[in-house]
């Protein structure tokens, strides 16, 4: 069984973050505008359609998720 001195007791840094939170890393995704961007690997097939209509790669529903990132990942570097 674990005891704890201060269980209500929180620590916070002097720029007022929590523990856990890398604040340079949060700023830094901020700045380059991935904060709200979900990695490709954590979505969903409907999301990676979605996501694929965004950015104009072609793609529908009878592909895999594979494929979908694949056509995805062809259009992001024909862009570049």
């Amino acid at each position: 069984m674990t005891i704890w001195d201060f269980p209500n007791q929180q620590v916070v840094r002097e720029d007022g973050s929590g523990p856990g939170i890398d604040t340079q890393a949060a700023d830094a995704g901020a700045e380059a505008g991935e904060a709200d961007e979900e990695p490709l690997e954590e979505m969903t097939k409907s999301e990676l359609l979605d996501y694929a209509q965004e950015v104009g790669a072609t793609a529908d529903q009878s592909m895999t998720k594979a494929e979908i990132r694949a056509a995805i990942d062809e259009t992001e570097t024909a862009d570049e």
